[in-house]
């Protein structure tokens, strides 16, 4: 792993180690992201981070997108990840097509954030697939539109919400919320209701799972895996395909957890 990390984030090994690294990932990644996909995922996580490549000679921050799946056993994998904007819809929607195309063809949830340029792609390529709006997100996001100072005594009644026993105490705690804090803080009770559809999905499925699925920490705790074991050799990467077959060396050397599923 040290000499891959080295090659790739351009410090300065011997020829033969950057021809044998290279060769070595470069082969296995293609195969890797030809390689067919279960039809069934039960939860699918997609969202995106940054890392910074070299172009032209200047360092730049370039987004990442990336999602893992967990199949009907409990088996975690990463699926795919791409170069590509967050915002951007083209790129989401190449991301899910490649996904159909290697055989994915049911997803019972999946997990993402509100950016509208997935949430336009998951649309346009599974319609019908139940989403969970990240709870960890949604929180942060209300919560910008309170007063630092006040934060702190708003917090616990929102996060409240989201830790209930079931829906129906989730909304009645929601209903509670929004009759106590609209008149004083209206913007944040507006951003909790964008999207509020998506927000408590996740109680609708078995409650064993509730903690991994509420929010979209199964995708951030990858990326915080891979920018820790890139982060020590304090370089940025020499172009996209490096950072591309960075972040396959990593997940390809992780052992992931498995989701204990329901009996049925």
């Amino acid at each position: 792993m040290g000499e891959v990390v080295e090659t790739l984030t351009g410090l300065t090994p011997s020829p033969s180690t950057v021809s044998r690294v290279f060769h070595k990932l470069d082969t296995e990644f293609e195969a890797w992201k030809q390689r067919p996909l279960a039809e069934h995922y039960a939860y699918v996580f997609a969202d995106g981070t940054y890392f910074t490549i070299i172009y032209d000679g200047e360092g730049a921050k370039t987004p990442i997108l990336a999602v893992v799946g967990i199949r009907a056993d409990g088996t975690r994998e990463v699926l795919a990840f791409t170069v590509g904007e967050r915002e951007n819809q083209a790129a989401w929607a190449d991301l899910f097509a490649d996904l159909k195309r290697r055989g994915l063809k049911v997803m019972d949830l999946t997990i993402t954030d509100g950016g509208p340029a997935m949430l336009n792609a998951l649309a346009q390529h599974f319609p019908t697939t139940p989403r969970q709006r990240c709870a960890k997100h949604k929180i942060e996001n209300v919560l910008s539109y309170v007063p630092e100072a006040q934060q702190a005594l708003v917090e616990p009644e929102l996060k409240a919400i989201f830790y209930q026993d079931d829906r129906a105490a989730a909304d009645r705690e929601a209903a509670a919320f929004r009759l106590k804090f609209a008149q004083t803080y209206p913007a944040a009770i507006e951003c909790l209701n964008r999207d509020w559809d998506a927000c408590l999905t996740f109680y609708a499925f078995p409650k064993t799972h509730w903690r991994t699925i509420r929010t979209n920490n199964v995708i951030e705790r990858l990326f915080g895996e891979v920018k820790k074991r890139t982060h020590k050799m304090a370089a940025p990467f020499q172009g996209e395909e490096s950072c591309l077959l960075m972040f396959y060396a990593v997940i390809r050397s992780l052992k992931f957890r498995k989701l204990t599923m329901p009996a049925k």
